[in-house]
């Protein structure tokens, strides 16, 4: 993820609490961390072409390690 674009993800304390936040509601932080960068590489496009197929690979791919 670029540096500086999310940055509750670039600052220790708060990336902290998002790992607990999603350690307490069963969602695996690195996902989290895909679908975020997969949502900021569309950033500036107006159509978001393959978004949604990026998100459904993101959430396969996890799935299938659990």
């Amino acid at each position: 993820m670029p540096k500086g674009v999310v940055i509750l993800f670039d600052n220790s304390e708060s990336r902290q609490v998002i790992q607990e936040v999603c350690e307490e509601n069963g969602v695996l932080y690195s996902a989290l961390e895909d679908l975020v960068e997969a949502e900021i590489e569309q950033t500036g496009k107006q159509k978001k072409k393959g978004l949604w197929d990026s998100f459904d690979d993101i959430l396969d791919r996890f799935i299938k390690e659990e």
